[in-house]
This record gives structure tokens, C-alpha cells and sequence, in this order.
């Protein structure tokens, strides 16, 4: 009974038009709500949390939980039920953006091409972690200069200019590259290369901020990206497009108008060729 009602419940939120990983969290917590035996209830929600919250569940975890119960609460038509669940303030506190050096010394670190080029992208794109492990060889466009961020958060698609010294980069790691699999990053799983996960990522960004002597992370990267460029005068509602925050059409006339002056203010911010030494 419960595997049918996790089932339905993420038809319906994919239906609402949620992205996968949001899914794949929120079913799952679902599913320990309901193994646990508790009923569809905001009472039987507090105990659960509350139960939660003594394991030393985080702030922002139980945030996440609540929004899954509401969820399939309403799924369930219990709206009732869902209105009387209060989502925990969590403090409004921003990640520390590395200096440019500090990201010199993250940057250098990585030997390893694929590796060197995951946190170039993170930085120098403004990259969410799912949405690096779900760029496929095709989104990047060498001729244009730029890739496309497909169904990001909110499942909105993006366009992100590359510079030329980037665009470098990722043309150099590709020549390593002696698998088919249709995904910029892979690794072996299970015994075959599939495209990169989240947790991988995190491994690389943490291995290589030890090494340059920074406790990182790979938010911390996209974060530091929007910083640079706002500190290089780049206008803000640019900044909000790259990282996704804003609406961009699909439509190719909407694109090559776009595109024309995101790119100009990715060339004017040489974010890349600072650290790198790009001409």
C-alpha cells in the first residue's frame, strides 16, 4: 500500500512540476513518515519531527521535511491539515565568498583534468551541483560560445556564456575522454561509467579546498561566482540570469537576443582568465 502511494504521490509532484531531486527527497522522507506508522495528520507530523529534531536533524532538514508533509497533505486533499504545519524559520545567512586568490590556490590544486574543469564550471558558470552532474556534451555550443542549463531549478532551461579560455578547457578534457556516454562528467559505478553524482562533487570540492586549506563547499563556488561579478559591476538582474533566479525563454529569437548580452558581461567580468591566466 504505501510503495502505490509513493508512487502517485511523485506523479503528482512531478505533475506540479517539482524537479527530481526534490522528488527523490520528498518521497523519501515520506516514506519513513509512513513506515514509522504515523497517519496523515499535522499532530502525527509534529511527533515525527519532533522525533526527528532529537536524532539532531538540522534546521533546514526538518524545513525540508515539513514541506514534504504539506505536500502530501494537499495530495491527499487534507488541506486542512496541511495549513496547520509551520515552516521553522531558518536564519538568513550567506556563504562566505573566497577571495580571488583563494580559488587561484582551489583551482591549482586539481591535476586531475575532469576535476580541474568541475570546479572551473562550479565557479566560472554559477553552476547548482545537480545541474554540473546533468550536463550533457551536447549542451555545450563551441561554436557560439556557451552551454545550456536544461531543466534547472523550477525546471526552467538557462543559458550560460562560456568564455573562449573555458571553452578551452572543456575542449582539452574531452580529448581524455575514451567512453560514449553522452554526460560532460562521468565516473564507475556499479562496474560502468554513469554521469556524475551529487556526492562525487561534493568529495571533489572538499578534497580540494583541504588542499588549499579552505573548509569548502561546491555552493560556496556559485556563491563566490555571483560576488566577482557583482563586484566588477556586473548589473545584478545579469547575475540573477546566470544563476537561474529569473525566467529565460526557450524560443531561439529570445535566445540570440539574450545570449548577446549575458555574454558580453561573461567577457567583461574575465572571471576565468584572472585565475587562470587566460588571454
Amino acid at each position: 500500500m504505501n510503495s502505490e502511494t509513493i508512487e502517485e504521490f511523485a506523479t503528482y509532484l512531478e505533475l506540479e512540476g517539482k524537479s527530481k531531486n526534490t522528488i527523490r527527497m520528498y518521497t523519501y522522507y515520506l516514506s519513513k513518515f509512513l513506515e514509522e506508522g504515523y497517519s496523515p495528520t499535522a499532530r502525527d507530523a509534529l511527533r515525527f519531527l519532533a522525533r526527528l529534531k532529537k536524532k539532531g536533524y538540522s534546521i533546514r532538514s526538518i524545513n525540508l521535511i515539513v514541506h514534504a508533509l504539506k505536500a502530501y497533505f494537499k495530495f491527499e486533499g487534507l488541506e486542512t491539515e496541511a495549513e496547520k504545519l509551520k515552516t521553522p524559520k531558518i536564519p538568513k545567512t550567506l556563504p562566505r565568498s573566497l577571495t580571488e586568490e583563494e580559488i587561484k590556490k582551489v583551482i591549482e590544486a586539481a591535476k586531475n583534468l575532469r576535476d580541474r574543469l568541475i570546479l572551473l564550471l562550479l565557479y566560472g558558470a554559477g553552476l547548482r551541483v545537480s545541474e554540473l552532474c546533468n550536463l550533457k556534451i551536447e549542451d555545450v555550443n563551441f561554436e557560439k560560445g556557451f552551454l545550456i542549463v536544461r531543466g534547472g531549478k523550477g525546471g526552467k532551461d538557462r543559458i550560460i556564456p562560456l568564455s573562449e579560455t573555458l571553452l578551452q578547457e572543456i575542449q582539452r578534457y574531452l580529448k581524455t575522454r575514451k567512453d560514449n556516454s553522452p554526460y560532460l562528467f562521468v565516473e564507475i559505478r556499479r562496474g560502468k561509467k554513469d554521469k556524475l553524482s551529487p556526492k562525487t562533487v561534493w568529495w571533489i570540492v572538499k578534497k580540494y579546498g583541504e588542499e588549499a586549506g579552505i573548509n569548502l563547499t561546491p555552493h560556496q563556488l556559485r556563491h563566490s561566482f555571483a560576488t566577482h561579478m557583482l563586484e566588477r559591476g556586473i548589473d545584478i538582474r545579469i547575475i540573477q540570469e546566470l544563476l537561474g533566479h529569473a525566467s529565460l525563454s526557450t524560443t531561439q529569437i529570445y535566445t540570440k537576443v539574450t545570449t548577446k548580452h549575458l555574454k558580453e558581461a561573461v567577457e567583461k567580468a574575465r572571471l576565468i582568465e584572472t585565475i587562470i591566466g587566460g588571454k
